[in-house]
C-alpha cells in the first residue's frame, strides 16, 4: 500500500514538473526552474523505482 502512495504521489510530482517545463508566454517559467524541475523529475523516478523494488524484497 505505501508503495502505491508513493507513486501516486511521485506522478503527480512529475505532472507539476512537466507543467512548469512547458508553459509558455508570460508564464513561461526562468531557466534556473526549468533546471530544477528536471532534477527533481529525475530524482522522483528514480526514488518511485526504489521504493517500488525495496517492495518487493520486502512485502507486506
Amino acid at each position: 500500500m505505501i508503495e502505491a502512495i508513493g507513486c501516486m504521489i511521485g506522478t503527480y510530482i512529475i505532472t507539476r514538473m512537466v507543467s512548469f517545463l512547458t508553459r509558455e508566454g508570460e508564464r513561461a517559467e526562468t531557466a534556473i526552474v526549468k533546471i530544477f524541475s528536471v532534477i527533481t523529475i529525475v530524482v522522483t523516478v528514480v526514488l518511485m523505482v526504489y521504493l517500488i523494488i525495496t517492495g518487493m524484497k520486502n512485502p507486506g
